[in-house]
């Protein structure tokens, strides 16, 4: 036996009356309202699940009725059958843009009311069944978003503090994710009578860029197995191209976590002297600007790592006197593209460095972000997200000159 609620909205009481005896005992429970206002009061006080409504009536006709229905928020979908003598397809027409379901003609025949409700019974059960299913669905992805703002915590408790100093020297970066979580990140930390940093993009984005960059980034964490890594057997600091060799290895390996490539820089500078030297691995080529706005590059390319094993690196020497910057960056600044999908490319990421020399870092940078977001989305645009992760670190070495 059906427990679908019905609602009769009829202005004579005698069909009313008629269809309501009809329904009860087809085991339908039966509210009745002789108008359309009537019926909102009913249907904003009871749990019904369908109405049959005549089309014409006074105060509020059937038509009127429908529109009422679907324009407010019930927390339910509610089948809709208007009873008409009406034939004329065009009035059909409005009936369905007004948001009836069937309709039924008048008088009407038993048979046929019974099968229109059995019909409406039917998609009434299927909205039920897509709406638990949506219900379900709107939960997984509520529990998604939170894992997701836990791995996107992780993931930034794994970056340096911002406005970084190491006796004479400081660091301050931009970091804008593509998603919730980034296959870029980076790194500057003390080593030993040195200053170690990395910069590493996995290619891809989302989750899994995201486990494979904590990954590398789980290399340079503190303990035993670092030191070995890091430093030579005499305790000296370890050439990086030797590093990103290791690394290489260790992620070709059989073993590996994680199937994936990277590309990487990671250097050394000594603090005394200043004085460094890095390893490019398929890395954007990283540049050191003067306080006076010259640019010098510093890289010397080199494959990913992971792609194959055996391969082999060269490090690159460079010079940071006092007052000059290294900055690293990942392809998602370069190749960040503007509406009309021109690349933002590296000489305007220079240039705008350059143009920025003499102002201070955690200065600059924040005004660069903001910079390449307007790139990004146009002057006049609605903010786009990054096609591609973006991060940029600029370590600068203080000091008197």
């Amino acid at each position: 036996m059906s427990t679908q609620h019905v609602l009769i909205v009829e202005d004579s009481q005698i069909y009313r009356r008629l269809l309501s005896r009809m329904l009860a005992q087809w085991g339908y429970h039966v509210s009745e309202a002789e108008n359309g206002i009537a019926a909102l009061a009913i249907l904003e006080n009871h749990p019904v699940s369908m109405v049959i409504s005549d089309w014409e009536m006074p105060e509020m006709d059937g038509l009127t009725l429908c529109r009422e229905i679907r324009s407010r928020q019930f927390d339910h979908y509610i089948y809709l059958i208007l009873l008409t003598a009406r034939e004329d397809p065009g009035d059909l027409t409005l009936g369905f843009d007004a948001g009836a379901d069937d309709f039924l003609s008048k008088p009407v025949e038993q048979s046929e009311l019974r099968a229109r409700l059995h019909a409406g019974t039917r998609i009434l059960s299927l909205q039920a069944t897509l709406s638990a299913r949506n219900a379900r669905l709107s939960e997984a992805l509520r529990q998604i978003e939170q894992d997701l703002e836990v791995a996107a915590r992780i993931q930034l408790s794994v970056l340096p503090s911002h406005q970084l100093r190491y006796q004479d020297y400081f660091s301050d970066w931009i970091f804008l994710p593509s998603s919730w979580v980034s296959g870029d990140v980076f790194n500057v930390f003390p080593l030993d009578n040195h200053l170690g940093f990395y910069c590493v993009d996995v290619s891809g984005h989302g989750v899994g860029a995201a486990m494979m960059s904590l990954a590398v980034a789980r290399q340079f964490l503190h303990g035993r197995a670092v030191e070995r890594f890091l430093f030579t057997g005499d305790n000296e600091v370890a050439s990086p191209a030797e590093v990103v060799r290791i690394l290489n290895g260790r992620f070709c390996s059989d073993e590996a976590e994680i199937v994936s490539y990277f590309t990487m820089i990671y250097g050394v500078i000594d603090l005394a002297t200043g004085e460094g030297k890095l390893c490019q691995a398929g890395h954007p080529t990283p540049f050191i600007v003067t306080p006076t706005g010259e640019v010098r590059t510093v890289g010397g390319g080199g494959a990913p790592v992971g792609l194959m094993p055996d391969l082999a690196w060269t490090d690159v020497e460079f010079s940071l006197a006092s007052g000059e910057r290294l900055c690293l960056f990942s392809d998602g600044i370069t190749e960040c593209e503007n509406p009309d999908g021109e690349q933002f490319g590296q000489a305007r990421l220079q240039r705008w460095l350059q143009d920025g020399a003499r102002l201070a870092v955690d200065t600059l940078l924040p005004q660069f972000a903001q910079h390449l977001i307007r790139w990004r989305s146009g002057e006049q645009g609605e903010q786009q997200a990054m096609a591609d992760d973006v991060s940029l670190l600029v370590i600068e070495r203080t000091g008197e000159k």
